[in-house]
């Protein structure tokens, strides 16, 4: 597709997604913003981009590199990055066999920005009762948990999301088949708690079967009709922000973290 061709708007009532596969961190950071500004400009539908990571640790606004457990020597030799971002919430980590999903979509000024973030975790209980898994929330927590065999309380789905001029960034990550020792290199979401995941759980499942749930979970909970999409248009520079945190993103992983 040429690098001028916009995409043709949508219904405001469908949400389009697209399993986008492995995609690295930055590059899947600034297709967001692309996408954001497509939807804000009514050049582009609104999307959920699904995919999974390579192993990545992103700090959001309210974290500190402190709860990062692991100097960059060591995030560097398990090919891990780390980033801090523009969307809400603490640390956390993203990698192979984990559902990412990025919701694009158009809440308006002055949203009820919990009620989006408790959209998000419905859909995903939705999606995990398809499994036979009972999974619910906690107060004060963002983000789904579930009870291990030995009745502990684990969380299995992390929610850090980004509202700029009324357009959604950011969302979820659900953990399938994660390596789940790459939590201990970090305090998740800032305090100490177990995770889970559907391998941990007993369920094997196909990561983009799972993702699949997740979209039509998630568009029937925000009132969408759910439109699938085998490509997205790549990101421009000019859709980029001049002063966006993902343009001028920087692993710290690449060097000493600041103090």
């Amino acid at each position: 597709m040429a690098s001028d061709e916009r995409e043709a708007p949508a219904d405001v009532d469908q949400v389009h997604a697209t399993w986008l596969g492995r995609v690295p961190y930055v590059q899947a950071w600034r297709l967001q913003e692309a996408v954001a500004a497509r939807v804000r400009d009514g050049a582009g539908p609104e999307r959920v981009l699904l995919l999974e990571h390579d192993p990545v640790y992103t700090i959001g606004r309210s974290g500190s590199t402190e709860n990062l457990l692991a100097a960059p020597g060591e995030l560097r030799s398990v090919g891990a990055a780390a980033y801090r971002v523009d969307r809400g919430g603490d640390i956390t980590y993203h990698g192979p066999g984990q559902v990412v999903g990025y919701p694009i979509i158009q809440l308006g000024f002055g949203p009820d920005l919990v009620g989006y973030v408790r959209a998000i975790e419905d859909a995903l209980r939705m999606a995990l009762a398809g499994y036979g898994v009972a999974a619910h929330t906690v107060e004060k927590r963002t983000g789904v948990w579930v009870r291990l065999p030995d009745g502990r309380p684990a969380k299995i789905a992390a929610i850090g999301v980004r509202v700029s001029r009324g357009v959604s960034t950011h969302g979820f990550a659900l953990n399938v088949a994660t390596d789940l020792e790459a939590f201990a290199r970090m305090i998740p979401c800032g305090f100490v708690h177990e995770v889970a995941s559907l391998e941990r759980l007993g369920v094997r499942a196909p990561l983009h079967e799972v993702a699949v749930h997740c979209a039509a979970a998630l568009a029937e909970r925000l009132g969408r009709e759910l439109v699938w999409d085998g490509t997205v248009p790549p990101a421009r520079d000019d859709e980029i922000g001049e002063h966006s945190l993902a343009r001028e993103a920087r692993d710290l992983a690449a060097a000493a973290l600041p103090v």
